[in-house]
């Protein structure tokens, strides 16, 4: 059950941001409740609001990656050549908690808004800047091409030593929230500093990157090679611990991973190969070869055993003696055990109206986190009321939407 208010109630962020990883760090200010306002151009969608798998979704901008990052956002479509749009940004800018931007490094400056002169002018201000190689570097940078760039592809390589890309943008969303973590530790000092009667003078800078988010969650893969000078070799095919009894294997219907680091997990496994499936040879030959610590031999008899039952027949018989075990399921499988938790929002489409979850924030809490949602906005829904917000007289506005200066959805 959703109550009233989020932790972040009452803060205003300005998402300045485009694709996955900015608008991500807003997604999850907005889900802890803050209004969030998201700034789009005038003259173009975002590139994630155009791809979309369902054509009803395309053609409102609506994408199926678009929505399930932004519900809960207003829009602003604006043309910051234009003095009026620069005028309004800056008033908003003004009045803001937080203000998110993750163009390349230079191009806020360049449309007039310098992260640094904004947090002189603006004491309160918490600007945060994501990038991909860090403000002194103007090297373009994508999901994939930072995965390479920082060994994640490397450390994930396949049998023949070629690197692999995960699967999913994963450093746009670990970036995304190492960004909300920092915007949350300024806002923190923030409080602080008020609560503690100093005077303010200046608002704070924070500057994330994508190549920085990886190498922090790949502390494990370079930790011995850096600390001790010792490259250990590691195999995709068993944990990250090595333990030869451990692993991904084909089932007769699907796949099992599976991890024994503990020497009471491998006895388990054993024991329930035995009793299920393996002959006692197999038994015999399985345990030998793992106390020795023969990877390849281990895993054949493993894989050879597996194969004989289904993976839900498997993942009960090892759940129940202790093993830690799961099925590899398809990600919306996943998504699916969760989502009754998540929030839900209403998406008004062409002769029908498509209800459907939207990611929750990840954690629990004793208290309110995650309030009722906006349904994800339309570019530019909101343009009218936040340039009134920002003190845009009705004329103004009307000009503007008329001259391309600012934009809003055209009538369905």
């Amino acid at each position: 059950m959703h109550a009233e208010r989020g932790p972040m109630a009452g803060l205003t962020v300005i998402d300045w941001t485009h694709v996955l990883a900015g608008p991500f760090v807003g997604y999850q200010l907005g889900l802890l409740g803050a209004d969030v306002i998201r700034v789009e151009r005038a003259d173009g969608d975002d590139m994630i609001r155009a791809k979309a798998a369902d054509p009803a979704l395309a053609g409102l901008g609506l994408g199926e990656a678009f929505i399930v990052q932004n519900a809960g956002k207003r829009s602003i479509a604006l043309d910051m050549r234009d003095a009026r749009s620069r005028q309004a940004m800056e008033a908003l800018i003004a009045k803001a908690d937080v203000l998110l931007e993750n163009f390349r490094p230079g191009k806020l400056s360049r449309l007039g808004f310098d992260p640094a002169q904004l947090i002189e002018r603006h004491p309160r201000l918490v600007v945060c800047s994501v990038t991909g190689f860090g403000q002194d570097s103007d090297k373009r940078a994508y999901d994939h091409v930072v995965q390479a760039a920082s060994g994640l592809m490397a450390a994930n390589a396949d049998t023949d030593g070629r690197p692999q890309r995960i699967g999913f943008p994963v450093v746009d969303y670990a970036v995304g929230q190492q960004a909300a973590m920092a915007v949350l530790a300024a806002l923190l000092r923030r409080s602080r500093e008020t609560e503690a009667g100093e005077p303010r003078t200046r608002g704070e800078w924070v500057q994330v990157s994508m190549m920085g988010a990886a190498l922090t969650l790949m502390a494990p893969a370079f930790a011995a090679p850096l600390v001790s000078g010792v490259d250990l070799p590691r195999s995709r095919s068993t944990a990250f611990s090595g333990n030869p009894l451990s692993g991904t294997f084909p089932t007769s219907d699907g796949y099992l991973a599976i991890v024994c680091n503990a020497p009471n997990q491998g006895e388990a496994l054993v024991q329930a190969l035995a009793q299920a499936a393996a002959t006692p040879e197999e038994t015999s030959a399985l345990a030998q070869a793992a106390r020795t610590g023969e990877v390849e031999r281990t895993q054949q008899i493993l894989g050879a055993v597996l194969s004989r039952k289904p993976v839900h027949d498997w993942v009960a018989r090892l759940d129940a003696a202790g093993v830690p075990v799961s099925a590899a399921v398809q990600p919306v499988e996943a998504a699916r055990s969760v989502a009754g938790d998540w929030p839900a929002v209403s998406l008004n489409l062409p002769g029908k109206t498509l209800q459907t979850k939207v990611p929750g924030i990840g954690f629990k809490s004793t208290q309110t986190l995650t309030t009722r949602l906006r349904t994800p906005p339309r570019r530019g829904q909101h343009t009218r009321e936040v340039l009134a917000q920002a003190g845009l007289d009705a004329g103004t506005i009307e000009a503007m939407l008329r001259e391309g200066a600012a934009g809003e959805p055209s009538a369905d």
